[in-house]
């Protein structure tokens, strides 16, 4: 489906009925991936949830770079509220979730749904990306180990070409001066992920903004496990914590 004329979406509806509806953001250091490189994931994250999931394949860099994934996950996010009735989306409970890159455009989302007063249940970031800043953001012992120093930076200088959008809060989620009111966290990381000092310095920082947070760190495991669930335990075991969690984050006070 279209969310508009540059953004494609597809819909994963698990059982019928009204379901609430995660946004989902694949990884790819916004360069590459696709809705099709995660259909996998966002399938078992469907069935395993009971919820709707809404793959997002926002514009890829280097021809597009910052802020347009941002501003796709947006349009997206206004296209659920505007249409998701048609769809028997339940518009009042919403999560955003994404992997790698697509957690770093999740994250970014929160800060501007807060922006636009769009209420989210959760967020859900699986091995995220979320400082540009390298000299903190990488763990030397597992450098090279999936991703490489040499990687990140091309990531980034095809991503944000321009020096002064590489500290904004929606490129670098770590640099926001104020993440208080952000929905609950759900962070998975990976023991043996070159990047798992990211998700584990955001989470800390969405504690001390008061935001709850819940860390699964899973050893052993590498960056980008949870994408391939059929190969990994630990894929699915992520996938099924990340399940419980979008199922509690949506229970329905009135019910």
């Amino acid at each position: 489906m279209a969310v508009n004329s540059r953004v494609q979406a597809r819909l994963y509806r698990p059982t019928e009925g009204t379901l609430p509806v995660v946004l989902f953001f694949h990884g790819g250091g916004w360069v590459v991936g696709s809705i099709n490189t995660h259909d996998h994931m966002c399938r078992e994250l469907a069935l395993r949830s009971g919820c709707a999931v809404l793959s997002v394949g926002y514009r890829l860099a280097p021809e597009h770079p910052f802020p347009a994934a941002v501003d796709d996950a947006e349009a997206a996010l206004s296209w659920v509220r505007g249409h998701g009735a048609e769809y028997d989306l339940d518009v009042d409970r919403l999560a955003v979730a994404g992997d790698s890159a697509g957690g770093n455009v999740a994250a970014a989302l929160t800060i501007r749904a807060r922006m636009m007063g769009v209420p989210l249940r959760l967020q859900l970031l699986f091995y995220p990306v979320t400082t540009t800043d390298l000299s903190v953001g990488i763990d030397p012992q597992y450098e090279g180990l999936v991703l490489s120093r040499d990687e990140l930076v091309s990531h980034q200088d095809h991503y944000l070409p321009n020096a002064t959008d590489r500290h904004r809060a929606e490129s670098s989620p770590l640099d926001c001066a104020d993440l208080r009111g952000l929905p609950e966290a759900v962070v998975v990381v990976a023991e043996c992920d070159p990047i798992a000092p990211q998700g584990l310095r955001y989470a800390e920082a969405l504690r001390v903004a008061d935001v709850p947070v819940t860390v699964h760190l899973h050893p052993g495991s590498t960056h980008g496990f949870a994408q391939f669930p059929g190969a990994f335990e630990t894929g699915r075991t992520a996938l099924g914590q990340a399940a419980d969690a979008l199922q509690r984050a949506f229970l329905d006070e009135r019910a």
